[in-house]
């Protein structure tokens, strides 16, 4: 049987400096991701303020609706249609007596 040796004893290692260039481009490429990451950031944090503002403008809207929908309501309604008649129509009720002063 052959005698096995250590296999890594013929192996040299050879350490070599990066070169700086590729130094360069890889500071260049972190750089570029922070500031990258930075401005997502900003985006996304006015995205959120946006989507809030939004939000409550929906709630305003759905309040006003409903407001607008109780008033709907009650339009049919007799003392809704003699107040319309009054305020918006100046009429009065076949059955009133109205003072007018002389002059």
């Amino acid at each position: 049987m052959a005698k096995r040796g250590n296999p890594l004893r013929h192996v040299k290692l050879v350490y070599t400096r990066t070169p700086r260039l590729t130094k360069m481009v890889v500071l260049l490429t972190v750089v570029l991701s922070a500031v990258t990451l930075l401005a997502m950031r900003g985006q996304l944090l006015k995205a959120q303020a946006d989507i809030d503002a939004t939000r409550q403008q929906v709630q305003q809207l759905e309040q006003e609706n409903q407001n607008l929908q109780d008033r709907i309501d009650a339009l049919g309604t007799l003392d809704s249609v003699d107040q319309i008649a009054k305020e918006e129509l100046d009429l009065v009720d076949p059955d009133s007596v109205i003072f007018q002063p002389e002059g």
